[in-house]
């Protein structure tokens, strides 16, 4: 079990963020409690994915005109850790939610120099956790707000579904003779 350095109960504010032009972004997650703040590095990947569990498990408000938070674009304090599993879970006799965020394990490569692997570290001990608790209505924004941030990246290939860089793109799937 991780070490519980993050504790928001309750989080005044969630929201996500996000630095960089589309193909060299970093995604952050951001809390405050207070005066506190904790900013910590996500993967796109996972913020899609908590975007759209978010969305898929928690019912809209009624009256909600589908209106998602502009993702921040620069973090309060410095980023802290990168995360590496989120849980999120519904307390419903509260009507609040947790989310619980834990850092990725370090990786170390093997002493064998000929078949040196990525091995993760065996203390897990050592392992930083943020416990945000929240309302329903702020993890249902924070779910918006989280897909949004990902969708204002590169457009997408219709041919091969790879994102398209700025300066081009030589698509795989026609060998690079098909024009994007």
């Amino acid at each position: 079990m991780a070490l519980i350095e993050v504790d928001f109960d309750p989080a005044d504010v969630i929201t996500v963020g996000v630095v960089g032009e589309p193909g060299n972004r970093t995604f952050f997650l951001e809390a405050r409690q207070g005066h506190s703040t904790c900013t910590l590095i996500l993967e796109k990947a996972q913020l899609q994915e908590l975007g759209a569990q978010i969305l898929s498990i928690l019912e809209p408000e009624e009256g909600h005109s589908g209106f998602a938070p502009d993702p921040i674009t620069s973090p309060e304090s410095p980023p802290g850790w990168r995360v590496g599993s989120i849980q999120l879970a519904l307390n419903a006799p509260g009507g609040d939610c947790t989310l619980l965020l834990e850092e990725m394990p370090t990786l170390h490569l093997g002493d064998d120099d000929e078949e040196a692997e990525a091995e993760p570290e065996e203390d897990v001990g050592n392992l930083r956790a943020a416990r945000l608790v929240a309302t329903v209505r702020q993890i249902r924004r924070l779910g918006e707000s989280a897909l949004r941030a990902v969708s204002g990246g590169r457009p997408i290939c219709p041919i091969c579904h790879f994102p398209i860089d700025p300066e081009g793109h030589v698509c795989p799937a026609s060998n690079g003779h098909h024009p994007v």
